[in-house]
């Protein structure tokens, strides 16, 4: 299969497209078909060193959104289903590995494209609303960052939970 991988830190030029052997299914996994991916900052932090350490060679990458290709034993999931996931050895591949707990279905009116976006802003924004910072709607919340993607992702949670007044900060 085809995958995206790098030998060093650095810019984006450290990337390879290549081909890779098709990753092997552990107990409660599930191989999916990658449809899409998408880039979050904490990939690029990866790609340059700035977040841990590496093991080379390594592949980036958080989020994937595609089909079931293939389950374990006694897996909640069929081949076939739409899902997204949060890849246990990053997304830039034609096939990922996830273990099934970090696997979620997807409806047939949502694009893989859409998808592929979602996972790490949408879930991580959904917690800081509701979970962690318990918003209602009489109150007032600042979000910095409100142009990236959690920022971004966090505005359009917190209208659509009618949070009465939304400040947003962002840089240059």
């Amino acid at each position: 299969m085809k995958a995206v991988i790098q030998h060093e830190f650095g810019d984006a030029s450290v990337l390879t497209y290549t081909d890779v052997a098709v990753p092997k299914l552990g107990d409660n996994e599930v191989l999916i078909k990658v449809a899409y991916t998408s880039v979050n900052y904490a990939d690029i932090k990866k790609r340059t060193g700035n977040k841990g350490e590496g093991n080379f060679p390594l592949m980036v990458g958080l989020d994937a959104a595609g089909t079931i290709e293939e389950v374990s034993p006694r897996s909640n999931f069929a081949k076939g289903d739409r899902v997204i996931a949060f890849p246990k050895n990053g997304s830039y591949a034609e096939y990922v590995v996830a273990n099934q707990q970090l696997v979620f279905k997807i409806p047939d009116c949502l694009s893989f494209e859409q998808a592929a976006s979602m996972p790490t802003v949408s879930i991580l924004s959904y917690m800081l609303l509701h979970e962690i910072g318990q918003v209602k709607e009489s109150d007032t919340i600042v979000i910095h960052s409100a142009a990236g993607g959690v920022g971004s992702m966090l505005v359009q949670l917190a209208k659509v939970t009618g949070v009465g007044k939304i400040i947003g900060t962002v840089g240059n």
